[in-house]
């Protein structure tokens, strides 16, 4: 739980006045705590410094997590005041399987902002929590991956429109709320994955900083994607094309593929073509 108020932040009852100080002040905590964690099975292997590096603390770590009980306890108190509010129900319960269709596509842009194996779109996974867990519920994902789960979780509390009219044709009795996540995973590089799907950022401070190295890369090396045409004009390349190259077994002379199998409007990819200077007819899966 992370409390901002007059520019002072609480996080598990303590306060500090930046994300900096925040961080400090836990990964020293985490550092004392290392030499005990260092004891549990499938602990990484990594040196101190580097582990303390890569965690920001308490809110993930690149080793076992040594305040989730602390966040848990704060996640149970939380729910008697959303009880006390109306928001879930003391005696909650699902006779029920979850039995409607999950058909979910792979171009949401939250999906395409990192690729790795297994992953699943977090809208398919909100169909799950949402049949199954009421707002303030917590859900424990141990093989989290890039951490869809989490995503999923805080999806709950405020989805996207489009995201919000799907689901309830499907589910009408759906309770809204975020439910709070627990996300882990042995692979280092999927965890940091995670943790970075699940912070909050500053999108303004992301998107110039973006746009910094952009304009950086673009004054240092445009110079190398810039084309000379007629009257002395300057062209940017977009892109290049790289195509297979075969040799006519008519003539030996060499095909290059895109230039004889596609059409002039670049829309259409012909099964059969002819070799440029003999004329003979082909087909790719005939020639080397």
């Amino acid at each position: 739980m992370q409390m901002k108020e007059q520019n002072t932040i609480t996080v598990l009852g303590k306060s500090f006045q930046s994300e900096e100080e925040r961080r400090a002040y836990f990964r020293e905590e985490l550092r004392k705590k290392l030499p005990e964690i260092r004891q549990m099975e499938g602990f990484p292997i990594g040196e101190d410094d580097d582990i303390i590096n890569l965690s920001d603390p308490p809110f993930y770590t690149a080793c076992p997590n040594p305040w989730l009980n602390d966040f848990i306890a704060e996640w149970e108190e939380e729910k008697k005041q959303l009880e006390k509010n109306g928001n879930r129900s003391a005696d909650f319960s699902v006779s029920e399987p979850y039995a409607f269709d999950v058909s979910e596509g792979k171009n949401n842009p939250i999906y395409m902002a990192h690729s790795y194996h297994t992953k699943v779109p977090h809208p398919a996974i909100m169909r799950y929590i949402l049949n199954y867990t009421q707002p303030g519920d917590i859900v424990f994902d141990g093989f989290a991956g890039t951490g869809m789960t989490g995503v999923a979780g805080s999806m709950c509390e405020n989805p996207p429109e489009l995201v919000k009219q799907k689901l309830e044709r499907d589910n009408s009795k759906i309770n809204w709320g975020k439910r709070n996540v627990i996300c882990s995973d042995l692979s280092p590089v999927a965890s940091f994955i995670a943790s970075n799907y699940n912070k909050k950022r500053d999108v303004t401070k992301i998107y110039n900083h973006i746009e910094g190295i952009i304009n950086k890369v673009k004054s240092d090396l445009s110079w190398f994607y810039q084309t000379k045409h007629t009257s002395n004009l300057f062209g940017t390349i977009n892109y290049i094309i790289f195509s297979d190259v075969f040799i006519c077994t008519n003539c030996s002379s060499e095909i290059v593929y895109f230039d004889r199998a596609v059409n002039k409007d670049r829309t259409k990819l012909s099964n059969e073509f002819t070799c440029q200077k003999c004329g003979a007819k082909h087909k790719k899966n005939q020639l080397e």
